[in-house]
């Protein structure tokens, strides 16, 4: 029942709907700043219902039993009612876990983060190669000295393309993390000191310690730990196992699904955003269902209702410029070409698919066929070319030399399939339309419209 701070404002095949709930449809989906169709509050109102009474038509074809809706359903919820069940103690002992093991790794010594420069060598590489390489690190060293700056060497001469980006900065690593030459020199520098060249299997480094922090205290580690486990999904992590911990200490008692119910129970009423949060989704649900069995896989295999739509409609569809309908085929040779043309020319629906296949392309790729497409001008080059006389440069596809387009070219569309997508839209609409209108008089509603004046657009 409405609480006296939040009349019904409607009703909907016997369903109450409070004030409350409609402003925070409306406030999310008719007034939305920037909206393509920003509604006034009275726009809304019918909208609005029309909503609702497909949702009244999902449950009474019992939609919102359907194991499939079940499960869909539950999952988002759940995934609403998580934060109410997260164990910080959980996430406590983990963090504690990671320290330890952290700390175990360090062997008490700092972590540190460190930029460098790496000029690459490979293992196999001459004398000659390795002087190079030493003499460009040796000159890297000397501009730097010189003052030029790290990071810009890092991003214009590091072989580590990955670091170079960010100026060769890396996170905060610990032993092990680097190689031995590496990681020796490393410890070795303070902070902002830059090393001489350090010959590694890899090649030579030239590194820079931006950062060093001691790795010994849990409190000053904890919350960029807790960080981290959060950013890896530890909260949900330890909402399931709070959960299941509460299933198997009731002795089956209590199912994953009855306590979430009470969860959500135990909030809904004190946070309404989580309530209606929670019943859009379960509505929104069961409207694509309900209007996918009712109007848009009805109307999509209704081809004599289309046909006739397209008929009766046919000037709406008219095209402003041609299109070409067809494929586009590149070949090995002009002889490949030929037989391919003429294979998609005799061929009907896609059976020239296996042919091309296994006579074409058994052994090697000699024909490569594309489409059907149905464009204008400007959407696909080799059809520019070949169809509408645009002189273009067209580079080979896959190694093959010679491209061609087979099709004809419409001025306009020969019947609705040519202009499937907008007369499918249009005719879903004008079903829709009618059955929304049969909603209207199967189930009654009721409108308050004292309560209606009184929100603001």
């Amino acid at each position: 029942m409405a609480q006296s701070n939040d009349p019904v404002i409607m009703t909907v095949a016997g369903k109450p709907i409070t004030r409350a709930e409609f402003e925070y449809s409306f406030r999310k989906n008719g007034s939305v700043e920037g909206a393509v169709e920003k509604k006034t509050v009275e726009e809304y109102v019918p909208m609005f219902i029309n909503y609702k009474l497909k949702v009244a038509a999902a449950e009474a074809a019992h939609l919102d039993t359907l194991s499939s809706f079940r499960k869909e359903f539950l999952t988002y919820r759940d995934m609403q009612l998580t934060p109410y069940m997260v164990d910080s103690a959980y996430i406590d002992s983990v963090a504690h876990v990671v320290f330890d093991n952290t700390l175990k790794q360090t062997g008490g010594k700092d972590l540190y983060a460190p930029a460098h420069i790496l000029i690459q060598l490979s293992q196999k590489a001459t004398e000659t190669e390795k002087q190079q390489a030493q003499a460009k690190a040796d000159s890297l060293c000397n501009a730097l000295k010189a003052g030029a700056d790290f990071a810009d060497l890092a991003k214009r001469f590091s072989n580590d393309r990955q670091s170079a980006s960010r100026g060769g900065q890396y996170p905060l690593i610990g032993p092990g993390a680097m190689p031995k030459e590496y990681e020796e020199a490393a410890y070795a520098l303070e902070v902002n000191e830059v090393s001489t060249p350090v010959l590694t299997d890899f090649g030579y480094f030239i590194i820079k310690v931006t950062e060093r922090r001691p790795f010994k205290d849990y409190t000053e580690w904890k919350d960029e730990i807790v960080a981290m486990l959060k950013s890896r999904g530890i909260e949900e992590q330890s909402a399931e196992a709070r959960i299941k911990k509460m299933v198997d200490d009731s002795q089956g008692q209590l199912t994953r699904e009855a306590i979430l119910d009470s969860v959500m129970n135990a909030h809904i009423d004190g946070n309404p955003s989580l309530r209606y949060l929670i019943q859009e989704y379960y509505d929104g649900l069961l409207l694509y269902e309900v209007s996918k069995r009712q109007v848009w896989d009805v109307a999509a295999a209704d081809t004599v209702g289309l046909e006739n739509w397209y008929k009766t409609h046919k000037k709406k569809y008219q095209w402003t410029e041609p299109r070409f309908k067809g494929y586009v085929i590149h070949a090995k040779n002009e002889a490949t070409l030929k037989k391919a043309t003429k294979l998609l020319k005799k061929s009907k629906g896609d059976s020239w698919r296996q042919v091309l296949k296994d006579d074409f392309n058994k052994d090697s790729l000699t024909v490569n066929v594309s489409g059907p497409y149905l464009c204008k001008q400007g959407e696909n080059r080799y059809i520019d070319a070949h169809i509408f006389g645009v002189d273009k440069k067209l580079s080979p596809l896959r190694g093959l030399t010679i491209s061609t387009a087979v099709g004809k070219k419409l001025s306009q569309p020969k019947s609705w399939e040519d202009v499937k997508t907008d007369v499918l839209n249009d005719y879903q609409s004008h079903m829709e339309k009618q059955w929304v209108e049969e909603l209207r008089t199967r189930f009654p509603f009721t409108i308050n419209q004292q309560e209606i004046n009184k929100i603001k657009d």
